[in-house]
């Protein structure tokens, strides 16, 4: 069902055609030969309800302009209206100057097999507790950054009490224990990437207020302009994504406890004159075992009344808004960490393998939610986005040692983990995406359309730290980059006019910060490794997350 409402609402003018009883019909057409294909088959009534949830998501488009495109126990979230052409291509023009620069500039991503191209990633040059600096008094001027590089005071290593501390009062909690002992591993005492403060404006738009770490305010200034323009189309789908994960556990949309097989069992098959004295209950239990032993399929499961899940309907109001960022945080503003980054494919290396389950960022960052803007693809096939979530069995009921219809309707084994894949998300052009940081995600494969060109696809990365934790960020930790600091060292009147030895000394002289290019590299490889065991241990804590158990009662 979820796949169904995903594949409708990537139609073309899919609220018009909601409307058209021919389209609908040649729709439910499609869903029942869809059907065929699937495991759990799909029926009339479900479909019947998918059509109903989409009159909700029509209703809440119009309002929002965007719509879920995953509603589970939490909510994805995508777009197509919020942001312009316009906008699209003024982001393509201002990131060009990032893209055209000589090959051994260009950074490829380590491990990518020279596929993954970095502009803008939060590894480089990140936080380094006991070695960046820190401002105890005073910001970080945007326009003037790089003048602060190497002041401040030594960046100390948390301790668990300061880790502890920070989690009060956060948005969204992880869901494996909250004392530090049970999250040995998920926050490092390393690293940690650096957000740019972002403020609120009085016209719905938001002004980036410290450098984004690796794209220099001066140089980029278009870029970060059309950046603004993005974040604040991503700011109201926040709203609606973090909500979704503190409302009440939405109802299951199909019944678990009644179901039927798609054969009946013969008359008499099993039963003896005791068994028949019993009555109904003993001859559902043969009916049960014959099919179980026969390896009979369940018809399609049959849907439960329906209630909104999102949006309005005639019966009931379901806004999910209770959160307005803009609203709460209108002093303080967000802190949001960046990322730009590029796929590209050629006919030496025409396809893109995927990427692995993860989630965003160590806690220490504490990312809450992620925005993703797909600007640029060109030459590849379509590329998804899939999720899934740890989950448990509340609200599903069944009869006594009755489940294996649970098992295939929900795609679960009884003993396997605890994990429920919800499906993919089409990451098509011009498409913002956003889902909160408690589902794990990873990009499945895609290749090029056409083998004998090149193709690529870009995409614009946002994470949004919790509002209520604020953690060290570009407004009070000065830029790191030794290449912006000579620069600028080297363009001042007084260095300029020294004999070029005097001025690299000048350079130099500012000590172990900030950090030259290669260092900076090795040190991103320190903490690639360092989260790639956070994300082994991630993974561990979902693949032993404890099997599905169905009691027996």
């Amino acid at each position: 069902m979820i796949a169904l409402m995903g594949e409708l609402t990537d139609k073309p003018d899919w609220i018009r055609k909601l409307g058209d009883k021919s389209i609908i019909a040649k729709w439910r057409k499609e869903a029942m030969e869809m059907g065929l294909k699937r495991k759990g088959g799909f029926s009339e009534a479900m479909f019947d309800y998918c059509t109903r949830e989409l009159k909700d998501y029509a209703r809440y488009s119009g309002e929002f302009k965007f719509v879920p495109a995953i509603t589970a126990s939490a909510i994805v979230f995508k777009s197509d209206e919020l942001l312009s052409e316009s906008a699209r291509q003024e982001l393509i023009a201002a990131v060009a100057p990032l893209e055209d620069v000589p090959a051994p500039r260009k950074d490829w991503h380590p491990g990518s097999d020279e596929q993954v191209l970095d502009l803008v990633h939060p590894s480089l040059f990140p936080l380094q507790y006991g070695r960046s600096r820190i401002l105890a008094d005073g910001l970080v001027p945007l326009n003037d950054c790089v003048s602060y590089t190497g002041k401040g005071v030594i960046m100390p290593v948390p301790k668990d009490e300061d880790l502890l501390a920070a989690k009060e009062g956060a948005l969204i909690s992880t869901p494996w224990g909250e004392d530090i002992g049970t999250q040995h591993g998920l926050y490092s005492r390393n690293f940690q990437w650096l957000p740019c403060d972002v403020s609120f404006q009085d016209n719905d738009s938001v002004r980036i207020k410290s450098y984004i770490n690796n794209l220099h305010p001066q140089k980029h200034q278009d870029l970060y302009r059309v950046l603004e323009t993005i974040i604040a189309s991503a700011v109201p789908m926040w709203n609606a994504t973090i909500a979704s994960t503190e409302r009440d556990r939405p109802s299951n949309r199909i019944d678990t406890y009644n179901y039927e097989f798609e054969s009946q069992r013969p008359e008499g098959w099993g039963e003896d004159e005791w068994l028949r004295s019993i009555g109904e209950y003993a001859r559902e239990e043969l009916d049960y075992t014959w099919a179980e032993e026969n390896d009979i399929p369940f018809l399609p499961p049959e849907p439960r009344k329906y209630s909104a899940r999102i949006g309005q309907n005639t019966d009931h109001s379901h806004p999910h808004m209770p959160l307005d960022l803009r609203e709460h945080f209108r002093e303080d503003g967000l802190q949001i960490i960046v990322k730009l980054a590029n796929i590209h494919l050629t006919s030496e290396k025409p396809e893109y393998s995927g990427g692995s389950w993860h989630i965003e960022g160590q806690l220490n960052e504490h990312i809450v939610a992620t925005a993703l803007y797909y600007y640029d693809s060109d030459n590849v096939t379509d590329s998804h986005l899939a999720f899934r979530e740890l989950t448990d069995f509340v609200g599903l009921e069944y009869q006594q040692s009755r489940f294996r219809h649970i098992e295939e309707f929900y795609d679960i084994e009884e003993d396997g983990p605890k994990i429920q894949e919800l499906g993919s998300v089409l990451t098509r052009q011009g498409r913002l995406l956003t889902f909160p940081n408690v589902l794990q995600h990873r990009v499945q494969p895609f290749k090029l359309a056409d083998a004998s060109r090149p193709g690529h696809r870009k995409i614009v990365a946002l994470f949004l730290v919790d509002p209520h934790v604020r953690i060290p960020s570009t407004k009070n930790v000065p830029p790191q980059q030794k290449e912006w600091w000579r620069e600028m060292v080297l363009g001042l009147e007084r260095v300029a006019a020294l004999p070029a030895e005097l001025g690299e000394w000048t350079v130099n002289s500012a000590g172990d910060m900030p950090i030259d290019l290669e260092e900076a590299k090795e040190l991103r490889a320190n903490l690639m490794e360092e989260r790639k065991a956070f994300v082994q241990e991630v993974k561990g804590r979902y693949d032993n997350s404890g099997g599905f158990s169905f009691c027996e009662h």
